[in-house]
């Protein structure tokens, strides 16, 4: 009787620790659910800063062109065509820290997007060892109730003696 009690007590400590793990895996999946969903956001913002810059670098391409091909004509005075070269550098300037700008918020995005895929896996990982320790808690849980009727019946069983 006493090995049925251990075993019993044994089943249900293994039981509350399965169930234990479960809910922490539970915990686990919604936080790495809430920073993809983060990431996700993160990678829309960075995707939406890459377009504004590709279109103002498009902008400013065009403005580097206009200012080439006015510079070329040569129609105006040599002051404006100082002006307009000091433009055409400080365009060409900030067509290039545009464009390095544009770099950087791809790579960034890049690296994001590879994060929020690997919190993904990790959390398709997770729900299916919750998915596991639920099937095993509700066998041991079976099992427990099985082990528990037999020791009733067994008691019950002594007692009528």
């Amino acid at each position: 009787m006493d090995k049925i009690k251990e075993k019993l007590e044994k089943l249900r400590i293994e039981s509350e620790t399965h169930h234990g793990r479960a809910e922490k895996a539970e915990l686990e999946v919604k936080e790495l659910k809430a920073e993809v969903a983060k990431r996700e956001t993160e990678v829309q913002s960075l995707n939406n800063k890459v377009t504004l810059l590709q279109e103002n670098l498009d902008r400013t391409e065009k403005r580097v062109e206009e200012v080439k091909l006015k510079k070329s004509e040569g129609d105006k005075e040599e002051s404006q065509s100082e002006a307009l070269q000091r433009k055409v550098q400080m365009l060409e300037q900030n067509l290039e820290d545009k464009d390095r700008s544009w770099k950087e918020a791809t790579e960034k995005a890049r690296g994001l997007e590879l994060t929020a895929e690997q919190a993904e896996r990790k959390s398709k990982q997770l729900d299916a060892e919750k998915s596991d320790l639920e099937k095993r808690l509700e066998e041991m849980t079976q099992k427990y109730n099985v082990v528990k009727q037999e020791l009733d019946s067994t008691l019950k069983g002594l007692e009528d003696l």
